[in-house]
C-alpha cells in the first residue's frame, strides 16, 4: 500500500475547515454514536483504532481556525489500486455531530479532501458502507458516488473490519484536478 505522506495540515473552504489528527482529542457524544455506524464494521469502529492502523484523520470545523467548534471528524487512505501505481482514496470513517447534520458540514468535508487527493495523483474515491444505511446511501449519492458490489482494493489495503457485505460506494475524479 502506498501511504501519502505529504496530507495537508490544515484545508479551508468557503464554509469549513479541516485540520489534520493524530490522536482522538475531542471528547464528545457523538462520537461514540459514529463508531456504531461508520463504515460498514462488523463491530464498532473507533476513530482512534483508524489513525492507528494508520489512515490519516481530520476533524471538521464550523468556519475559521480560530472560534471554530468542531462538528465532526473524518478520515481517509491513499492507496494503489494496480501495478500501475493508480491511486485511489479510501474514505474509512466520517461522522458529522448530530447537532450540525444537514448543514452541509460532511460534503463541505469531503470535497476539500478529494481535491487534496487527487492533486496527490488519486484517480478515484471508494466508500464502503453497510448496505442497509440508506442516509449513508444517499449522502453519498448526493455527492456523486455510484454504488458497486466489488472494490478494486486489494485484500491487504482494505480498512481493518470492513464486513464482507459491504457496498462499495465510488466515484471518479475529473482527469485535471482542481486548481
Amino acid at each position: 500500500m502506498r501511504r501519502l505522506t505529504a496530507w495537508p495540515q490544515m484545508l479551508a473552504g468557503e464554509r469549513i475547515a479541516i485540520r489534520r489528527c493524530e490522536t482522538v482529542t475531542v471528547d464528545a457524544d457523538w462520537l461514540a454514536e459514529a463508531e456504531q455506524a461508520v463504515a460498514g464494521r462488523s463491530a464498532p469502529c473507533r476513530l482512534q483504532d483508524r489513525l492507528d492502523d494508520g489512515d490519516q484523520g481530520w476533524w471538521i470545523l464550523s468556519g475559521e481556525e480560530s472560534g471554530a467548534e468542531t462538528v465532526g471528524a473524518l478520515s481517509g487512505r491513499m492507496v494503489s489500486l494496480d501495478a500501475d501505481a493508480n491511486l485511489a482514496l479510501v474514505w474509512t470513517w466520517l461522522a458529522i455531530d448530530a447537532r450540525w447534520r444537514a448543514y452541509g458540514y460532511g460534503g463541505a468535508a469531503v470535497t476539500l479532501l478529494e481535491r487534496a487527493a487527487q492533486a496527490a495523483g488519486a484517480s478515484l474515491a471508494l466508500a464502503p458502507l453497510p448496505a442497509d444505511n440508506g442516509v449513508a446511501l444517499y449522502f453519498w449519492l448526493r455527492l456523486g458516488y455510484s454504488p458497486q458490489r466489488r472494490t478494486p482494493v486489494g485484500a491487504s489495503d482494505l480498512p481493518v473490519g470492513v464486513a464482507a457485505d459491504v457496498l462499495w460506494m465510488r466515484r471518479a475524479f475529473e482527469p485535471n484536478p482542481p486548481a
